[in-house]
């Protein structure tokens, strides 16, 4: 069977997308005997950094609403990894509507044990229907924050929501970290009632604009600190896996692969 990993954030910025793809980009490339599969489960394209085309989930919409699952063998991976497979989001954003709960349930379940590991990006918001799907997925699931009062509050805003759809987060990520604002990791443990051992930091960089443009991830353009936390995320999935942790070398030179 394969380990399902599902992202999702707590607001639009809040780095939902960078976490996702940065920990499938960093295990793919680190763990060259798995196969990993990152798939954009929300209404959205979420191709901000990707520098090469990917089947999207558009091109399956008709097999998924028939309940028909998609076969790997119609999946390339990406060149420069050989063992990353990628299923980019909805092409045409205003038929968001047209994809369903059951959709993302027959996608995932087509491709149970075909991939050692599944990543999927499911945004910010619960009314998707992919992304919904997606969480009701046996999985891993982190929760995403901005380090900012207003990601916090639709959180707090979300929690009964979540309980009430039996949506359980197992680890949070206060993404855009800076050491000296107000919003710690202490602070939001207390005032969310979250055990403070559940988060990880990815630390705010600069360069997040210069991602986008140049449609590659932070692992990319970023920063040895960016590379570095996203690396205890990675082992995080990694261990829940039984698998031995990556130890990367520090200032490694990074090249792209998506």
């Amino acid at each position: 069977m394969s380990q399902v990993v599902v992202f999702h954030g707590s607001g639009h910025r809040a780095g939902c997308t960078m976490a996702a793809q940065s920990v499938a980009e960093l295990i793919a490339r680190e763990k060259k005997e798995l196969t990993v599969l990152f798939a954009a489960l929300n209404g959205r394209t979420s191709s901000e950094f990707m520098n090469e085309s990917a089947v999207t989930i558009d091109e399956f919409k008709i097999r998924l609403k028939s309940g028909i699952g998609v076969d790997k063998n119609v999946l390339s991976p990406d060149r420069k990894t050989g063992n990353l497979y990628i299923i980019a989001g909805i092409e045409k954003e205003e038929e968001a509507r047209s994809f369903v709960p059951d959709m993302a349930e027959v996608l995932l379940s087509s491709l149970q044990g075909k991939f050692d590991l599944i990543i999927v990006d499911s945004g910010s918001e619960l009314d998707s229907g992919l992304a919904f799907g997606a969480l009701r997925a046996n999985s891993i699931k982190y929760l995403v924050f901005e380090q900012a009062e207003s990601s916090i509050r639709r959180y707090e805003k979300m929690n009964d929501m979540y309980g009430k759809l039996n949506i359980e987060f197992d680890k949070f990520i206060l993404s855009k970290y800076i050491e000296d604002d107000p919003l710690t990791v202490n602070y939001m443990s207390s005032r969310l009632s979250i055990n403070k051992s559940l988060f990880f930091c990815v630390a705010h960089d600069d360069r997040g604009r210069i991602s986008e443009i140049e449609h590659r991830t932070l692992l990319d353009t970023g920063s040895d600190r960016y590379r570095t936390d996203m690396l205890a995320i990675a082992n995080d999935v990694v261990l829940a896996m039984n698998l031995e942790k990556i130890n990367m070398k520090r200032k490694r030179i990074w090249n792209s692969f998506i």
